[in-house]
């Protein structure tokens, strides 16, 4: 794909920011440094994005999707009450399909469950 300045700014954005963002606040935050650029560009590049590998996406039980620019090996915890997203280091390199003599070129684990915020009694 074509790197165009669109696609440099939201990938850009991503990569600054330790944190999973909707498509519509990504598209909020490129707007304020490309006040031309439309919604349907930010959803087309973060198809294309995450396509290349370049990020990668996580969705909540009630199936929004955030994406994430810090791609490297780790996992995510979704909490089903509050709806924020952790970041966890992978526990292992080896997996199970590695075992069998698979060869595995990418890994996503996701957790759902109630984070400990929500668990606090009230």
């Amino acid at each position: 794909m074509r790197v165009t300045r669109q696609r440099s700014a939201i990938l850009e954005f991503l990569r600054s920011k330790r944190h999973h963002y909707s498509a519509i606040q990504i598209y909020d935050a490129v707007r304020e440094k490309i006040p031309n650029i439309s919604l349907g560009t930010v959803y087309r590049n973060l198809a294309s994005l995450l396509e290349d590998g370049e990020i990668i996406s996580v969705e909540t039980s009630d199936k929004c999707v955030y994406y994430d620019g810090f791609i490297s090996g780790h996992s995510h915890f979704v909490c089903q009450c509050c709806k924020e997203i952790y970041d966890f280091p992978l526990e292992s390199t080896t997996s199970e399909p590695e075992k069998a003599g698979f060869t595995v070129s990418n890994q996503r684990v996701v957790y759902y469950g109630v984070c400990k915020m929500c668990n606090q009694p009230k």
